[in-house]
């Protein structure tokens, strides 16, 4: 049976300045404990000062994260690509999982490469295209991952 309380959002940004190594080690340290703590699960992936993240859960938490997310000055233009009720968790075992192109966080749990999340791409696509076509498109607007 399907668990129709399931929420997803995704959403793609940019960064507001040039974010370091130590900046993404605090976002994924950050994400992991609170969404451990909200039981929120999902993807963020990184490059070039971009963002696409996917956030699944229980609505009211993934919405409260959301604006915490939208409240930080880290973020500028913030573009909600999808929210509603999904039948079921693509990252249910990722607390938060962190992908960039090359791991350059190798002690940060939770991160990985690329080349990673494109070999779970068909598992992620047998869950809901629409993802694996975000991801997808993600890879390809940048010449060095595309």
């Amino acid at each position: 049976m399907a668990d129709r309380w399931m929420y997803r959002i995704i959403y793609l940004s940019t960064a507001a300045r040039q974010i370091t190594p130590e900046d993404l080690e605090s976002i994924l340290s950050h994400a992991q404990i609170n969404n451990a703590r909200d039981g929120i699960t999902g993807l963020l992936m990184f490059h070039d000062n971009n963002f696409l993240q996917f956030l699944e859960g229980e609505q009211a938490a993934v919405m409260a994260c959301v604006k915490r997310i939208e409240a930080n000055t880290m973020h500028r233009q913030i573009m909600r690509v999808f929210a509603g009720e999904v039948d079921q968790r693509l990252f249910a075992e990722w607390s938060m999982a962190f992908a960039r192109p090359a791991t350059t966080l190798p002690n940060a749990p939770g991160v990985r490469a690329f080349d990673a999340v494109r070999a779970l791409l068909p598992d992620i696509e047998r869950g809901d295209r629409r993802v694996a076509i975000m991801i997808r498109n993600f890879f390809s607007s940048f010449r060095d991952v595309g």
